[in-house]
């Protein structure tokens, strides 16, 4: 223990004058214009020859602008294309299931509405009995 708290102590110490002088370091750095040597390669180019050069002017290259890209392709692709029989017959066969699957459920569904009645219209005792649950539900909420 006699050794531990001289040894936090030190190590109090030594963290407290470190963040001090970083903090003074920091402070002064910008004050004596060390901090703005990035300035230089921000700056605007002098020549007419160095703007070409410069990825985001108009004048560039090498400036990549997707909305021209977009409108480029567009006027390629204006003109819908036709789709050929072997592109035909895919789509065919890849929608006949979905056809089959379809015309079966809507069979079933028949089936089920002529065993249980459902065009029919409903028995009028059975709408009192629901319009008497719902108002029971509906007092209960009051």
């Amino acid at each position: 223990m006699k050794r531990i708290v001289p040894w936090l102590r030190n190590v109090v110490v030594r963290v407290i004058v470190t963040t001090s002088l970083l903090t003074i370091a920091f402070f002064f750095n910008p004050g004596l214009g060390y901090g703005n040597s990035w300035q230089s390669s921000v700056a605007a180019p002098l020549t007419p020859e160095a703007t070409t050069y410069q990825v985001n002017s108009q004048d560039s290259p090498f400036r990549d602008n997707d909305q021209e890209k977009v409108n480029s392709l567009f006027q390629e692709n204006k003109q819908p294309q036709t789709a050929s029989e072997t592109t035909k017959e895919i789509g065919e066969n890849l929608s006949q299931p979905a056809k089959e699957t379809k015309e079966k459920a809507e069979g079933i569904i028949d089936t089920i509405k002529e065993k249980l009645n459902l065009d029919q219209p409903l028995y009028p005792g059975t709408k009192e009995v629901l319009d008497d649950a719902a108002n029971a539900v509906r007092g209960n909420q009051d």
